[in-house]
């Protein structure tokens, strides 16, 4: 079967694609149209007027949902996914990367519809509606996630993939450690920064605030802007310079993660018992490493895959 089938993206509207800054499913979702755009495949993005992409872009929402009015992300949301819908006959596979809420409407189109998750079966809100699903088209980032909806039609498994040529490698080790990642207390963000007090090395924690109070609270009593600095939502550049020079990226999630994007950026370490051993670690084996199974262009092959797998059906 040759690479140029007819795919639409049906891809999230809360960020710009791609991201500025956090955005880990609109990242996503631009890498794989990048990639699949280079392999043949005829593409098209369904996303906000705020895309840069190679692929054919269409949309019907102006503005990411992150930057209007929160009492308009109902119906901004609903018009993205109808008018993706409405556009169906044109294309042999709609993949949606916009949760659940697609596939209520798959049987109503002919064209096949496939899903991938990004963790949001781990949101109990929506368990009425995946038990509806649960015999549609869906592809996990990890088999740890399908522990949260076990009874899905699962069609495949695909890794998350960073396009690597954003990342340059550099073998000499820095003087602090970093915390990337949504600010909640689940991302184990806490355990970070005790990590940092009882190591006195310095901690700078990169991210959105997703939760104002858990940040009031729990994290802004600690930031001293010498031993734990907080820098916020920076772009993925400014980011990528902070991780070529760190020690180590702290990884302390406290919750079932299905697949953390900030352990792509850098393979996370153990705790302090072992934290003599990070020097020892060499930089360039872990990012040969994380090439191999988590780059842009596998996730594209192994989706292309799927692809495939779904039509012959």
């Amino acid at each position: 079967m040759k690479n140029n089938i007819k795919v639409a993206l049906l891809s999230p509207i809360t960020h710009s694609i791609p991201p500025i800054g956090y955005g880990p499913w609109e990242l996503i979702v631009y890498n794989l149209a990048e990639s699949l755009v280079h392999l043949g495949v005829d593409v098209t993005l369904f996303a906000t007027k705020k895309t840069t992409t190679s692929a054919k872009l269409e949309y019907i929402v102006d503005t990411p949902l992150s930057e209007v009015n929160q009492k308009l992300h109902a119906s901004f949301s609903q018009k993205h996914i109808a008018y993706v819908l409405s556009q169906s006959k044109r294309f042999d596979i709609i993949h949606n990367h916009f949760n659940i809420h697609p596939v209520l409407s798959a049987k109503t189109i002919r064209t096949p519809m496939v899903t991938t998750l990004h963790g949001s079966a781990c949101e109990k809100v929506n368990d009425l509606h995946y038990k509806q699903c649960k015999s549609e088209n869906f592809i996990s980032i990890s088999f740890a996630e399908r522990k949260f909806m076990p009874n899905l039609n699962y069609i495949g498994n695909v890794y998350n993939g960073l396009d690597f040529t954003k990342y340059t490698v550099k073998s000499k080790k820095g003087e602090y450690f970093i915390f990337s990642g949504r600010i909640v207390k689940d991302k184990g963000i806490l355990s970070a920064i005790e990590f940092a007090q009882q190591t006195k090395i310095p901690l700078k924690i990169l991210g959105i605030i997703t939760d104002q109070q858990f940040f009031d609270t729990s994290v802004s009593p600690h930031i001293d802007n010498k031993l734990i600095t907080f820098l916020g939502n920076l772009p993925t550049s400014q980011v990528v310079i902070l991780l070529q020079n760190a020690i180590a990226t702290l990884c302390f999630v406290e919750w079932d993660e299905p697949f953390g994007l900030s352990a792509l950026d850098s393979l996370a370490n153990e705790a302090i018992k072992r934290l003599n051993e990070v020097q020892k670690i060499d930089s360039a084996q872990c990012s040969t490493s994380a090439r191999l199974k988590f780059s842009q262009e596998i996730m594209a092959q192994n989706y292309l895959q799927c692809y495939f797998k779904l039509l012959k059906k």
